[in-house]
């Protein structure tokens, strides 16, 4: 009994913790510094079996592309990522994880695996340097167990903090999402024997998620109010009553929040200066410069680094094994892993993404616990935009909402 309580008072703590900041789209490196960082004891936890053993394939074939590239050159050296092969999580086709699946998807991987790669992953022995197949259709099966131990690493990073995560459901953005993108509004529900039957279904789900975004029900409560307000052909009311704070939670995934807005920018004409510390190390001026100002541009308009010293000025850190993050949304330390070499795509994307929560710019994803499913759910609301997935890029929302925030006097 002694044992049990001491158990639930750890797994109590640990779910008083805040969920983690984990990019939608980490790296596998990245998840294996933050599973070494999990705060869970590991002899209080164990591994649902699925989890285990997606792990070890992808620990595996990470250490055997390791041992293949200390014989190769630069040029010739087995990458599984790449600016070409980054996947965006688009919000109509989320990604959807939990033991179950993620079993599914490493058997079918494994099974379809060359047997070379089989033989070898599957096994604990010696890892050679040669792969005995071409490197096209290694790298093919290669980045498919590598998603999947994405898929296992993320799970368990997690799964501790389910409690928060299914209170998360409650800014699920899909039902205000589906509702503006039909143009489906107050007139469209006016009438529910005008709705397309085939819409009824979609129509019903949707509004119950804006119900969810605001109020403090649950979802099944919602649906009920939903079809309660079908049935008395009063659904038109339901969502006036509701799309005011469900499109409040969604530009909440976009806008700037006031106590998050720098004090230190200038704008000036077409030009926005920003502070930072200038970096010890001088090739990581170029760096920032070259990155930065870069991608934060629009038309004519063009952000600027002013290099200097700054007592609260934003500065560039970096840790090894890190997952790269800033100290919050305004923060002024950008912490970058300096395993990481600053050619490489992910570093280069990373420091244009992370200068975006210096300026106050929040993530654009959205990730939760899906209790009907009994499954993870996480998506990006806007695949093309820099701050919602690595496939963005800067574009015209985000020059509106810097202006909106630094264009005029505080």
């Amino acid at each position: 009994m002694k044992r049990i309580l001491i158990l639930i008072l750890i797994l109590g703590t640990h779910h008083s913790f805040a969920i983690p900041h984990l990019d939608l789209e980490m790296t596998s490196d990245e998840y294996r510094y933050h599973l070494k960082q999990l705060k869970i004891a590991k002899a209080m936890v164990v591994d649902d079996p699925s989890i285990a053993f997606s792990l070890q394939l992808g620990d595996r074939l990470s250490k055997w592309i390791n041992v293949i590239n200390q014989s190769r050159t630069i040029g010739t050296a087995i990458r599984l990522t790449s600016p070409q092969t980054r996947r965006a999580i688009p919000i109509e086709t989320p990604n959807i994880y939990s033991p179950s699946i993620i079993k599914a998807g490493a058997d079918k991987i494994v099974a379809e695996l060359p047997e070379v790669m089989r033989t070898i992953l599957t096994n604990s022995g010696e890892l050679p340097s040669t792969i005995g197949i071409d490197d096209e259709t290694f790298i093919k099966h290669a980045r498919l167990l590598d998603r999947n131990y994405q898929s296992a690493a993320r799970y368990k990073s997690v799964n501790g903090f389910r409690f928060q995560y299914i209170a998360a459901a409650s800014r699920d953005v899909r039902g205000y999402y589906y509702l503006t993108k039909n143009k489906i509004g107050a007139n469209e529900l006016r009438d529910v024997n005008t709705i397309d039957s085939e819409k009824v279904q979609p129509i019903k789900e949707a509004l119950a998620k804006l119900c969810l975004n605001a109020s403090s029900g649950s979802l099944e409560s919602c649906v009920k109010k939903v079809e309660t307000a079908f049935s008395q052909n009063n659904l038109s009311e339901l969502y006036n009553n509701y799309f005011q704070a469900a499109e409040q939670n969604w530009n909440d995934f976009f806008e700037i929040p006031k106590l998050s807005a720098r004090r230190d920018v200038a704008w000036t004409n077409q030009i926005m200066t920003v502070p930072f510390n200038t970096p010890s190390i001088s090739k990581f001026i170029p760096y920032l410069q070259n990155n930065i100002e870069d991608e934060y541009r629009f038309n004519d308009w063009k952000l600027k680094i002013n290099f200097g010293s700054f007592m609260n000025g934003p500065k560039l850190v970096f840790q090894a094994g890190v997952v790269p993050h800033v100290n919050g949304l305004g923060g002024n330390q950008i912490v970058m892993d300096s395993n990481q070499p600053i050619e490489e795509y992910e570093s280069q994307w990373t420091i244009r993404h992370e200068f975006g929560h210096v300026l106050g710019l929040p993530d654009c994803y959205h990730e939760f616990y899906d209790t009907k499913l009994e499954a993870y759910v996480n998506y990006q609301l806007d695949t093309s935009d820099l701050m919602c997935s690595r496939a963005g890029n800067m574009k015209e929302r985000i020059f509106n909402q810097l202006k909106k925030t630094y264009s005029k006097a505080f």
